[in-house]
């Protein structure tokens, strides 16, 4: 049974255009406020929050008042919230006060890697205010870049009165102005931001309305769990049903990832028939779905099932098909979406009801970019150009524009294309170029187009795509140079491999021979890919650790990732460690040893990963974890143990004993009724076998290289005038190191793991030279 969300109101079915979002939202604040405009799902079984038109526009007038006060069209915002009705109101309260929204989200944790995207768009876009919520406040300001006297002030949009909405003045947005800028998913070190003007949402969202068929069907119902920070999230699941006037069912990603069930609930209860995602989605509720729920669910008005931000799979769909065609879902609803965000959003797509169609091509002709039938793997339709706007594709190095049936890069034109990138003019010059009279987008995607439909085959860019998300080689290789000393400077390259039919992390590094005869390649191995798992929440998939020279590069000393790509596949690389190793299965290793709770989470780490046993000391993401295994670990312990788990905990603690202790401690402080205990520092058992940290490691790996080496030693002297009292010298010294456990730290290795443990205060023993007989000159010397 699924419940209508609201009656149509004749006033508002007639369509009529807006000049901007904002004015969309204000005309039905005016014309039907009572009209239900989100309903924001929780992890509960309720009703969620619901705001009407009138509500959404009281906010977003109340925030824009709070902005003009502090900012001029123009400035910036960037908001740092978790999705939901507070992410929703800033975006439109920066619309209404003509401030340029910048989306973001918080950091992962309070570890470095996971600060620097955040940092590398405050760099760039110079914002006038940071907006979020009083909830993320705290955490913000432990970082010394927000908390410093010059850090653009943040401002809790939820605390915010409702009175000065009245202060508000509308300003005089123009369609060239910029309304927002999205951040692509690329690199840390050169972020950029794409200039979306307020044309160039109106022309796409005039697009998405026609393309997904709202404009002949007033009775749409919306579904969307897609992260709002996103452009397929913002652009198509929250802005499109305000633009449309169709009702918008909303939840947090965290909420689909830890049960994938709960989005197929929401479109069955309140009838949904847009929603969609990435390909994983589809993966993931046919792999996490019991059979038993199917007949809970109804499908049936499900019409628009859209696939997108990532390679769609025909396995996936078919799976997803079946599985579900008892619930009443059927093929047709299947729809393929492409687009990017240099676009706004949707570039291409297929037809309502029509399913996604899919070619066999012959798969060496198309490695030479050459469509030729044969028995490859499927290459499924992306769909058709969309009305006002150009799709074609060109030759990439002459770029000379290429007919059916050949393979060349996509380039798409017309007023959704957005205005080049935030102060990077170099950037916007290479990909946005003139041809016809017209600016036309360079994709960076190959493909080809067949009786009008685009298929794509592949990317000119360099940059891998892992659950949805982009990740760019240069930032991997960066980490890598940075944090494990032993890899050669400019020696490293990651690349895109594929497992399981799912794309995932390569890496192959040079490794000079001197580094080759001390360590062995199992510790090199394992320290790049935690090293890349704590940085990215994905561990490399392979590891190719190379001779010095073998690294495949241009006569000019350009990295070909591609070519280790394929000299990988081929077997040519001048190797001498893979991993994993052909046909090798997983060692076994010591079932988890610690308390009952750390036996309870390995249980539950097991089931997640797949895998058989845990030990103490494993690291998550090294045993395959990823951030949406993460959300199900954590959402499974929540219901397990009954109390309130951040993701954060298992980011900052990834090793099972280190994790185990710091739930322990959540687990006491919740009984004991404390409600401070997400922010609890576990004290853990100092005298046992602790693993030793990431940074500790590397040191531990360079020590190895050179155990006699003083280059981590701090000399130093002290000159005291008069006499010395060695006994409160001694007292002093003793003192510190009772204090401080890092002064009786202790670091070893044991059955190939680096290890750590702190010893109990012993007696400090002052060591004295007298050298007063010694001349003067003599004894500075032997002083300094």
């Amino acid at each position: 049974m699924w419940h209508a969300e609201s009656s149509r109101n004749p006033i508002m079915d007639a369509f009529e255009l807006p000049d901007t979002l904002a004015q969309a939202l204000q005309r039905r604040a005016l014309h039907t406020p009572d009209r239900l405009a989100l309903r924001f799902l929780t992890d509960e079984k309720d009703q969620g929050l619901v705001l009407t038109y009138r509500d959404l526009d009281l906010r977003a007038r109340t925030i824009a008042a709070a902005l003009q006060r502090h900012a001029v069209p123009g400035d910036r915002a960037i908001l740092l919230f978790h999705s939901g009705p507070d992410y929703v109101a800033a975006f439109f309260g920066c619309l209404y006060a003509g401030v340029i929204a910048v989306p973001a989200y918080p950091p992962e944790s309070n570890r470095r890697h996971h600060q620097e995207r955040l940092l590398s768009i405050i760099a760039d876009a110079e914002p006038r205010l940071l907006l979020t919520g009083s909830d993320l406040q705290p955490a913000l300001l432990q970082m010394d870049e927000l908390d410093a006297a010059d850090a653009p002030p943040l401002l809790c949009v939820d605390t915010l009165p409702a009175a000065p909405a009245q202060d508000w003045q509308g300003p005089q947005l123009q369609a060239d102005d910029i309304a927002f800028l999205q951040y692509t998913s690329g690199s840390t070190a050169l972020p950029k931001g794409v200039q979306v003007t307020h044309g160039n949402l109106v022309a796409n969202e005039s697009l998405i309305r026609h393309g997904f068929g709202i404009d002949v069907n007033p009775d749409d119902v919306i579904v969307s769990w897609l992260p709002l920070y996103h452009d397929m999230g913002l652009i198509g699941g929250l802005l499109q049903p305000i633009f449309s006037g169709v009702p918008c069912i909303l939840m947090a990603p965290a909420c689909f990832l830890a049960r994938p069930l709960r989005w197929l609930e929401a479109i069955s209860e309140y009838g949904g028939t847009i929603s969609g995602g990435p390909d994983f989605a589809y993966q993931l509720c046919s792999a996490r779905v019991s059979d038993s729920a199917l007949e809970r669910l109804d499908l049936s008005r499900w019409r628009v099932a859209y696939s997108g931000s990532e390679p769609i799979r025909e396995d996936s769909l078919r799976a997803f098909a079946e599985k579900f065609a008892s619930c009443g879902f059927t093929p047709d609803s299947f729809m393929a979406s492409y687009g990017l965000a240099e676009a706004t959003l949707y570039v291409a797509g297929g037809k309502r009801g029509k399913g996604i169609p899919s070619l066999r091509l012959n798969a060496q002709a198309l490695a030479r970019n050459v469509v030729e039938p044969g028995e490859g793997q499927p290459v499924m339709s992306c769909g058709t150009g969309q009305p006002g706007h150009g799709v074609l594709i060109a030759d990439p190095v002459s770029l000379q524009v290429l007919g059916e049936n050949q393979v060349g890069e996509v380039w798409a034109s017309g007023p959704s294309i957005a205005h080049g990138y935030w102060r990077n003019p170099e950037a916007t010059a290479r990909a946005f170029v003139q041809h016809a009279g017209q600016t036309w987008l360079r994709t960076g995607d190959l493909g080809f187009q067949r009786h009008g439909e685009l298929y794509i085959t592949g990317r000119l860019k360099d940059m891998l795509i892992v659950r949805g998300h982009n990740l760019y080689p240069q930032d991997i290789e960066k980490l890598i140079e940075r944090d494990v000393d032993v890899v050669r400077k400019g020696r490293v390259a990651a690349f895109a491999v594929t497992q399981d039919g799912s794309e995932g992390i390569g890496i192959a590094a040079e490794i000079s021979r001197s580094v080759q005869k001390i360590l062995t390649p199992d510790a090199l191995i394992k320290i790049i890919r935690q090293t890349v798992a704590e940085a990215f929440q994905e561990a490399p998939s392979f590891v190719v650790l190379l001779n010095p020279g073998a690294l495949p590069k241009t006569s000019s000393g350009k990295l070909q990732r591609s070519a280790c790509r394929t000299r990988l596949a081929d077997g040519s690389l001048d190797s001498y460690a893979v991993f994993p190793v052909s046909n090798a299965t997983l060692s076994g290793c010591a079932p988890s040893s610690g308390s009952d709770l750390q036996a309870q989470i390995a249980t539950v780490w097991c089931e997640q990963l797949q895998c058989e046993q845990v030990n103490a000391d494993d690291h998550f993401f090294l045993l395959g974890g990823n951030s949406i295994i993460a959300t199900q670990v954590v959402a499974r312990l929540r219901e397990t143990l009954g109390i309130d788990l951040s993701l954060r905990l298992l980011f900052e603690a990834p090793t099972l004993a280190v994790f185990a202790a710091q739930v322990e401690t959540l687990q006491t402080a919740a009984s004991q009724g404390d409600s401070q205990t997400q922010s609890a520092i576990v004290r853990l058992p100092g005298n046992e076998h602790l693993p030793q940290s990431m940074a500790q490691n590397r040191l531990w790996f360079l020590w190895q290289l050179d155990p006699h080496s003083s280059a981590y030693n701090i000399p130093g002297g002290l000159h005291l005038r008069g006499e010395l009292d060695s006994t409160a010298l001694r007292t002093s010294f003793q003192r510190l190191i009772e204090r401080h456990e890092s002064l009786r730290t202790r670091f070893y290795e044991q059955d190939g793991v680096a290890l750590q443990r702190i010893d109990a205060p012993s007696e400090f023993h002052l060591e004295t030279l007298d050298i007063s007989d010694l001349p003067s000159d003599e004894r500075q010397a032997r002083a300094v």
